[in-house]
C-alpha cells in the first residue's frame, strides 16, 4: 500500500493573469460550463454504502441534470439520465430507495435495473413501433474510495486517468472501510459554486476570518502541490502560526506566544498531557500529540497503519476538479461538494458531509438523514466555527463580484490552487 507522499512536487507555470469576474456572475459562462465542463468531467455522485444491495439506487442532481445510480447486479453499478424515453418525465423522484424497476409515473413506461425498457401500456398503439433496444440514456460510472463517480461523456477518459496520481495518494486512509458517514447536509449559498471551491483552496484568508486558528495551526508553512487537474495543501495542526506573535498573544490575554493557549490546552488535555509542561516549549507540542495519537490507536482498534506519523496531526487537504474538497484528519474528515444552481449563477448548493473513523471490523452507525437548508436559517449553527465563517463570507464575496468596480481575481502565489483550477476550467470551457 503506497502511503500519501509528503514531499514537495514540481509546479507548472500558471501565469499571473487576472481571472475575469464573468466566470462567477455571467449566465452565458454558466451555460458554457454546463455544455462543455459539467457534461464531460468526472463527478462524485454519491457513496457506495447507499447502494450496497442489488436494487438500491440514489439520484444525483447537477445543474439541470438528474442522474440515477443503481446497483443493478451484485458486481455491477449502472447510471442513467433520469428521463423517460417517452416524453421526458423523470422516472425517479426519490433521493434514495430500493426496487426492481423504474416506472415513469406519468404513463407507466417501466425500465429494469439495467435501464432497458421492459413495459409499455398500449404498446400496439404506436404506429411507428418502439425499438426493442430502447433504454434510459446511459451515463458512465466508476468507483474510487467509498464513492461512485459519473461522467455524461461516454467517450471520456477513465476515472483512473482523470484522477491521476492524486487519486492514489489517499489510498492509505482506506475510506471504504475505515470511515462512516455521520452527517449529511446540503446548504444553499448565495454565491456562485466557484466561490465555494475557492473558499477551501487557500489559507491566505485564515488571518482574516479565522484568527482563532492562528493559535493552533500554521497557515504560513503550508506546502502546496499541484497535480494535473487536482491540488492539495498540508496544513499543520498543533503548532501556532508565525502570525501568532507576542503582540497578538498579549492582546488575547497571554504572556507571549510561548504560553500555551486555552485552545491548545484543550487539545493537550484530551490526550492526557499537562499543558503546563509545554509553556515556552510549544515547538514540542505537535511531536507529543503525534506520539500520543499513535499510542492511542492500538487500544482503540483504529487503523493508522498506512499513515505517516506526520499525517496524524495534519489537515491533509485535497481538491479534485471540478468540485470536491477533502479536509482529512486521521479521526474524521469533511467532504465538501460544490454544485451549481440549475439557473442562477449567483446561487449554489454546498454539500457538507462528515465521516468518522470507526474501529476495525466494527459495524458502521446508521446512515444519517440527508437534510436541506438555506444558509442562515439556523441549521448551520452546529458546524465548526471555521465553516460557519466560510459560509458567512460567501454572499458578500458574490455581491462584491457583481460590482462595476470589480474586474476579476488578482491572485497571490499562495492562492495558486485557485489559479490551477481556473486553468483547467478554461481548458474545458474555452478549449
Amino acid at each position: 500500500m503506497a502511503r500519501t507522499p509528503l514531499e514537495k512536487s514540481a509546479e507548472p507555470d500558471l501565469g499571473t493573469d487576472l481571472i475575469p469576474k464573468e466566470r462567477y456572475v455571467s449566465r452565458e459562462f454558466m451555460e458554457r460550463e454546463s455544455d462543455r465542463m459539467w457534461s464531460r468531467a468526472w463527478l462524485m455522485a454519491g457513496t457506495l454504502s447507499d447502494i450496497s444491495e442489488v436494487g438500491d439506487f440514489f439520484t444525483f442532481e447537477i445543474g439541470r441534470e438528474s442522474i440515477i445510480v443503481v446497483r443493478s447486479a451484485a458486481d455491477r453499478i449502472d447510471a442513467f439520465h433520469n428521463a423517460c424515453q417517452h416524453r421526458g418525465y423523470r422516472v425517479c423522484e426519490a433521493e434514495r430507495g430500493h426496487g426492481k424497476t423504474f416506472v415513469c409515473p406519468y404513463h407507466l413506461w417501466a425500465y429494469d435495473l439495467a435501464g432497458k425498457l421492459r413495459g409499455v401500456p398500449d404498446r400496439e398503439d404506436y404506429p411507428q413501433g418502439i425499438p426493442d433496444d430502447t433504454r434510459l440514456a446511459p451515463v458512465r460510472c466508476d468507483t474510487w474510495g467509498a464513492w461512485v463517480f459519473v461522467n455524461m461523456d461516454l467517450g471520456a477518459e477513465s476515472l483512473s486517468e482523470y484522477l491521476g496520481e492524486a487519486g492514489g495518494h489517499l489510498d492509505g486512509y482506506h475510506f471504504d472501510r475505515n470511515y462512516a458517514l455521520t452527517e449529511d447536509i446540503t446548504f444553499e449559498w448565495n454565491c456562485n459554486w466557484k466561490v465555494g471551491v475557492d473558499a477551501f483552496n487557500e489559507v491566505y484568508h485564515v488571518q482574516g476570518i479565522h484568527p482563532e486558528l492562528l493559535e493552533i495551526s500554521d497557515d504560513v508553512d503550508c506546502p502546496i502541490d499541484l497535480y494535473g487537474k487536482h491540488s492539495r495543501f498540508l496544513f499543520k495542526i498543533g503548532v501556532p502560526s508565525p502570525r501568532w506573535t507576542d503582540t497578538k498573544a498579549q492582546a488575547a490575554g497571554y504572556r507571549d506566544r510561548g504560553e500555551v493557549t486555552k485552545e491548545m490546552a484543550t487539545v493537550l488535555e484530551a490526550f492526557g498531557l499537562d499543558p503546563k509542561d509545554y509553556d515556552d516549549r510549544i515547538e514540542e507540542i505537535r511531536p507529543a500529540l503525534i506520539t500520543s495519537l499513535r499510542e492511542a490507536a492500538g487500544p482503540a482498534n483504529l487503523d493508522f497503519d498506512d499513515l505517516h506519523d506526520e499525517q496524524l496531526w495534519l489537515d491533509v487537504h485535497y481538491s479534485f476538479f471540478p468540485n470536491i474538497t477533502f479536509n482529512i484528519s486521521p479521526g474524521h474528515f469533511w467532504l465538501f461538494r460544490h454544485r451549481p444552481h440549475p439557473t442562477d449563477p449567483n446561487k449554489m448548493y454546498w454539500d457538507y458531509q462528515n465521516y468518522d473513523r470507526i474501529p476495525r471490523n466494527s459495524e458502521p452507525p446508521p446512515r444519517p438523514t440527508h437534510r436541506f437548508a438555506v444558509w442562515g436559517d439556523g441549521q448551520e449553527k452546529d458546524l465548526h466555527i471555521a465553516l460557519r465563517q466560510d459560509g458567512d463570507a460567501a454572499a458578500p464575496i458574490q455581491a462584491g463580484m457583481r460590482s462595476r468596480g470589480f474586474k476579476g481575481l488578482h491572485l497571490a502565489a499562495q492562492e495558486r490552487r485557485i489559479r490551477l483550477f481556473h486553468k483547467v476550467l478554461g481548458e474545458y470551457v474555452d478549449g
